[in-house]
């Protein structure tokens, strides 16, 4: 090709590349604003940081390359409202009851409320739970034996944390307990003293695993330590009070089995689907896989789940009725 054709070709050139580059310009600059309206949006709704502001950038941008961390985001922000010091019980039991596919990290911060070493209390090996309430419970013990019946009463707080409770002994002496708690984001409510009536208050003393999970509490003689499964649910729970130990085996929140004073002993449930909670039924002392004695427990609840009667007979006999009010 000679210099004159290719002088040709340059001079072709030349008159199409304003046209070439105003047609990049005008396709380029549409692209710019979209994409910084884009990172606009997205970083508003960071600011805000709540589930609604995610939402909204959610449905406002379905096809964005940001759309699998805004849902991240959404779904963190919806734990966050729920796990902080500020929800009540109820708030969880009706996100609890309402989704069935539920966030774990809500369902543990949950469980660890209800969960709580403060909340229980035995009768000749039977741990009748109050399954997640709030205010005063008042409960009357009638035992068939003609034993003296026994009056108890437990106050649980708006998270569902019981702050005082006075329990009737055989004597007819009643010892009442009042309980506080700390809080963090990182860790959640741990018990932090206890006073019983007519004693100074005393303080616990609470560790944290390397996961930041609760992995033991200890006030006076009494020590709880605490173990969980690979989903950081709770698994075991071993208690002591001076030379006498208990250990407690759960499943998903419920105990599964127990060994105190060398006996063991293994819990079994109903699952009531109107209130999707599950109950004791009945607990078997086993020796050598084979069951020696066998209690069942006989229910009655009222429209919120929660225990309002409970007979309970021991190897076919009468052993004891108790029977809670509530106060809300």
């Amino acid at each position: 090709m000679n210099h004159k054709a290719i002088l040709s070709i340059i001079a072709a050139a030349a008159c199409v590349l304003p046209a070439i580059a105003q047609i990049t310009d005008d396709e380029v600059r549409p692209t710019d604003n979209v994409r910084q309206e884009l990172r606009d949006a997205y970083n508003a709704a960071r600011r805000q940081g709540t589930v609604e502001a995610w939402e909204i950038f959610i449905n406002n941008y379905p096809e964005s390359l940001y759309i699998e961390q805004a849902r991240k985001n959404r779904d963190n922000a919806i734990v966050m409202s729920y796990c902080n010091s500020e929800t009540t019980l109820d708030r969880l039991v009706e996100y609890i009851e309402d989704n069935t596919a539920h966030e774990p990290r809500i369902r543990l911060f949950y469980a660890n409320l209800v969960n709580n070493p403060t909340h229980s209390y035995r009768y000749e090996h039977m741990d009748i739970g109050f399954n997640g309430c709030t205010g005063r419970v008042d409960e009357h013990i009638e035992f068939a034996s003609g034993s003296r019946p026994r009056d108890n009463y437990f106050v649980f707080n708006d998270k569902g944390l019981l702050v005082e409770q006075s329990v009737m002994g055989s004597k007819g002496n009643s010892r009442v307990a009042t309980y506080t708690y700390g809080y963090d984001n990182l860790h959640g409510y741990a018990l932090k003293s206890c006073k019983m009536s007519g004693e100074k208050p005393s303080q616990s003393e609470v560790t944290y695993n390397d996961k930041d999970k609760l992995q033991s509490i200890a006030i006076d003689e009494s020590r709880w330590q605490f173990a969980y499964n690979e989903y950081g649910a709770l698994s075991k729970m071993v208690s002591q009070a001076g030379k006498s130990s208990r250990t407690l085996v759960y499943n998903d929140g419920y105990i599964i089995r127990e060994e105190v004073g060398g006996k063991v002993f293994r819990y079994l449930y109903d699952y009531d689907s109107a209130t999707m909670k599950r109950y004791l039924i009945g607990i078997n002392e086993m020796q050598e896989g084979a069951v020696v004695h066998e209690r069942k427990v006989n229910y009655s609840i009222d429209s919120k789940g929660r225990i309002t009667k409970a007979e309970i007979t021991l190897d076919g006999a009468p052993q004891m009725t108790i029977t809670r009010t509530y106060s809300k």
